[in-house]
């Protein structure tokens, strides 16, 4: 090895004492740099299996472990909310609410799992409305939270309504615990002194199906509005009583007109079902919608016979109808042959020269009870041209197009809904159907009826006491068979013409 001279201890250096010296000498980071050199190249003699996807990670990380850190704030220690676990217990207490709830809360659809009994509780789905006959509120049937939603004219934001928040209060606080309303014991309910006005107990549960249809017309369905619990209740009762085997709500035969409750019970499980969508009502309501085709007589209409004796009458079918355009608005199975069968009997019964619709047959006039007719002459009342009215329209009449229509209006127009009872026109029954049929018709038309009607109806309310928000039965010719559940309920759903039912042809 060659060596060079050292001048300054006078002999020669070897290279290793040299390259010592210059290791010595060198800055420190090039002696880091060589050594990192090494590992790399030692590392890179090793063949390395990065999992899929784990390649872009890792390259992140190094190029994060490379990129010079900014200077930042110290991190906030992690606040950690601790939560205890109780049971509150929450007794039950009767809030008095507002009847219709101006902020109405979305609930998540309930899958249908569970039985009949979960009907008290249950969460139900409203997403589903009639566009067609318009159930439930609106104009599309699609019931809102504000009048104003609903499709309430100026008569329904105003004292109308009032008046329908008043009588829905009336009937929820006359609702028996067990979830029906009785005809005749409505009056155990009352906090003060009793209410008068019973009726027949047999009609249980036609009250209940009307109550249950005034509260779902007003935008109160089984989840939501502030009467939802009522409404369940009701609704639970109606398949509690309901026969599983032939579907008939009652007893079949139970008394003369209990096809009257069946058809009333049906049309309250239809809307129930159709305004909630909850799959547990849709089997009760399709077994009644089966009851009532099986009680038609074949190619014609329903009276009061079961199995069906020949007989027909416009005011059993009336009910009938509503109950089955209901159903098939929902989605639930209707024979066409039974709308059919219904559209040919209100022809039949129908004189086409004056255009009034008979009771039984042409030329005949409403029902009245024995002894009956000298207080409310069946002259002074149009009630079964209403029915036939209505039914016509939902059955696919066009109102501007029909004759019997237009001569059923002008009819009706003659014989304006008035309180008196000296000339015994006060007809709820009559200005039920003959509110629906009118403002159907709109126009003029309605309008005139509108004004005497509000006249007749808003004005007779009750006021102060129990009996706050209910009507009067004994001044109409069948309060004594329903009693103040039934005046009461009939007149609410009168009220709510403005947005119950949206006006058919425009509704689809």
């Amino acid at each position: 090895m060659k060596s060079r001279h050292d001048p300054s201890h006078g002999r020669a250096t070897t290279f290793e004492e040299e390259l010592r010296e210059y290791l010595r000498r060198a800055p420190w980071f090039l002696l880091s740099l060589g050594i990192h050199a090494v590992i790399l190249f030692v590392f890179a003699q090793f063949s390395w299996s990065v999992a899929p996807g784990e390649e872009e990670s890792a390259q992140r990380l190094v190029m994060e472990a490379c990129r010079p850190l900014d200077p930042i704030d110290p991190p906030e220690p992690e606040q950690t909310e601790l939560r205890e676990e109780r049971v509150i217990e929450t007794p039950e207490v009767q809030l008095e609410e507002p009847i219709v709830s101006e902020d109405l809360t979305e609930e998540e659809p309930d899958d249908g799992a569970g039985d009949l009994d979960s009907l008290v509780d249950s969460p139900f789905d409203d997403t589903r409305g009639s566009n067609i006959i318009g159930v439930g509120g609106g104009g599309k049937g699609l019931g809102g939270s504000k009048y104003k939603q609903r499709g309430v004219g100026k008569a329904g934001s105003g004292a109308t309504q009032r008046a329908v928040e008043a009588g829905l209060d009336w009937l929820r606080r006359h609702q028996d615990p067990r979830g029906f309303w009785s005809s005749a014991r409505f009056s155990n309910m009352c906090r003060t002194n009793a209410c008068d006005g019973a009726g027949d107990p047999v009609y249980d549960v036609g009250v209940t199906g009307l109550a249950l249809l005034a509260f779902l017309g007003a935008g109160h369905k089984p989840n939501r509005g502030a009467q939802s619990d009522a409404v369940r209740r009701g609704l639970k009762y109606l398949v509690s009583v309901q026969d599983p085997e032939s579907g008939c709500c009652g007893a079949i035969n139970g008394h003369q007109q209990f096809l009257y409750d069946h058809a009333l019970a049906t049309l309250a499980l239809c809307e129930g079902y159709g305004l909630s969508s909850w799959p547990v009502l849709r089997e009760p309501a399709q077994r009644g919608v089966d009851f009532i085709q099986a009680a038609r007589n074949p190619y014609h209409a329903w009276r009061y016979a079961y199995p069906a004796d020949g007989t027909n009458d416009l005011s059993v079918t009336g009910w009938m109808v509503m109950a089955l355009k209901s159903a098939q608005d929902f989605g639930l199975r209707v024979e066409p042959a039974a709308l059919d069968g219904a559209r040919l009997f209100i022809d039949e019964v129908t004189d086409h020269s004056t255009w009034r619709a008979g009771y039984l047959a042409r030329g005949s006039f409403s029902a009245r009870e024995p002894g009956l007719n000298a207080r409310w002459p069946e002259t002074r009342t149009e009630a079964l041209t209403a029915v036939g009215m209505l039914c016509r329209v939902f059955l696919g009449e066009d109102p501007a197009k029909s004759p019997a229509l237009r001569g059923g209006a002008d009819l009706l127009l003659k014989q304006l809904p008035l309180w008196s009872e000296q000339e015994g026109t006060i007809d709820y029954y009559y200005w039920y159907y003959g509110s629906y049929a009118m403002w159907q018709l709109g126009g003029r038309d309605w309008e005139v009826w509108e004004r005497e009607m509000l006249g007749a109806v808003v004005k007779t309310q009750r006021r102060g006491g129990d009996e706050e928000g209910s009507w009067d039965p004994q001044y109409d010719p069948w309060g004594h068979r329903g009693g103040r559940v039934y005046s009461t309920a009939l007149m609410t759903l009168c009220l709510e013409v403005f947005y119950r039912y949206g006006r058919v042809l425009g509704g689809r």
